[in-house]
């Protein structure tokens, strides 16, 4: 019988430095290390780990790109800001590296859906956006439903900018874009009301941005409420 030639599948192995970069998130999102404390040194951790310098460095690179750790000149690398645990429960099935850089992606595009948005949508755009809005408040602690009413709301907003590329952009990162959604509002949901409140207002202050027609503002209402997601995924202690 003539051997069959089977189509070659490459097994994708995580770097090196991925995987240290895991393990350090991991034990800084369980309280190993805290805010303000000092990390083992590069050579201490090559030794830990049984790898490179270079291969500690790339990963302490990418957790200071993150936000997490802060390197001193001369002193060391610093936890600057602690993720929960909760944080490391939610991102099973996607880093929060991941999360974070389409986070990155979403500031470019929605601060510019925003701004083109208050310079041209049309009242039933705006009636759009004011629905979504209104839907996301209703079903907030709802889980996937809150999820979907929260894309809902972003995506008026970048069909209200009249810009079908943004729509389309948007939509090609449907899933990781509601993923993140997913993390942020279930931390969210399971914090103080005072947040809850926190996080509508910034939706609030988009509409009404958009619904007078300040471009500027709605693009600094975009992007404050981005930053501050990110900020509420970083820090535990933040607006609990």
């Amino acid at each position: 019988m003539a051997a069959i030639d089977l189509p070659t599948s490459p097994i994708e192995r995580p770097r090196l430095s991925d995987t240290i970069y895991g393990q350090l998130l991991d034990e800084i999102m369980a309280g190993r290390f805290s805010a303000g404390d000092r990390l083992p040194t590069e050579n201490q951790l090559a030794q830990r780990f049984s790898v490179s310098r270079p291969v500690v460095r790339e990963a302490l690179q990418r957790l200071q790109t993150d936000g997490v750790v802060i390197a001193r000149q001369g002193s060391g690398t610093y936890v600057q800001r602690s993720p929960s645990q909760r944080v490391a429960e939610l991102t099973t099935k996607v880093s929060l590296h991941e999360v974070l850089q389409v986070m990155e992606l979403r500031m470019a595009l929605e601060e510019l859906a925003a701004r083109l948005a208050a310079r041209n949508r049309t009242d039933e755009q705006l009636r759009a956006i004011m629905q979504a809005r209104q839907q996301l408040s209703d079903v907030f602690g709802q889980g996937a439903r809150a999820k979907e009413a929260d894309y809902g709301f972003h995506r008026a907003i970048a069909v209200a900018s009249g810009n079908g590329l943004l729509v389309q952009a948007l939509d090609q990162l449907s899933d990781r874009v509601q993923g993140g959604m997913n993390v942020t509002l279930s931390l969210t949901r399971e914090a103080s009301e005072q947040r809850r409140e926190r996080v509508l207002d910034e939706h609030d202050r988009i509409v009404n941005a958009i619904r007078v027609g300040d471009a500027e503002s709605a693009s600094i209402a975009m992007r404050y409420h981005l930053d501050q997601a990110r900020n509420r995924l970083l820090d535990r202690d933040l607006d609990r």
